[in-house]
């Protein structure tokens, strides 16, 4: 199976990525960790962790 993240933003699934296609980098925006999601270096999702969350499946 591939590794997929599925971030969810106030209980709604926002992007599912896959791993061989996609990465999820974790940075520090003022403070306030937030993820941002790429698809073939695109970014297609920034997810605030106070509001949101990353789940890999």
């Amino acid at each position: 199976d591939v590794p997929l993240v599925v971030v969810s933003f106030a209980g709604v699934v926002v992007a599912v990525v896959s791993f061989s296609d996609g990465s999820v980098t974790v940075v520090s925006f003022s403070g306030v960790p937030v993820a941002v999601v790429s698809f073939t270096s695109i970014a297609v999702a920034v997810v605030s962790f106070s509001d949101g969350s990353v789940i890999v499946v």
